[in-house]
């Protein structure tokens, strides 16, 4: 089960790239530069959904908007 938390995501995110000496791409409020929507937070489409879970971001580098796929790593 995926847990999304705007508040813990961005800690886990933030503590995951200090662990692994990672750059910050995601914004640190995270809000999507491109569309304005928080990244952290689940958005339902209908047949899926976007977002990223304080499970990921503690597990994975933040890249892009689950959103709207703007890369931030250009």
């Amino acid at each position: 089960m995926n847990t999304f938390n705007v508040d813990e995501a961005i800690k886990a995110q933030k503590n995951y790239q200090q662990e692994n000496k990672c750059p910050a791409f995601a914004p640190s409020n995270g809000i999507c530069w491109k569309c304005k929507q928080q990244i952290y937070s689940e958005k339902d489409h209908g047949r899926y959904k976007t977002g990223i879970s304080v499970e990921k971001a503690s597990t994975q580098l933040v890249t892009g908007c689950p959103h709207c796929n703007r890369s931030y790593c250009d």
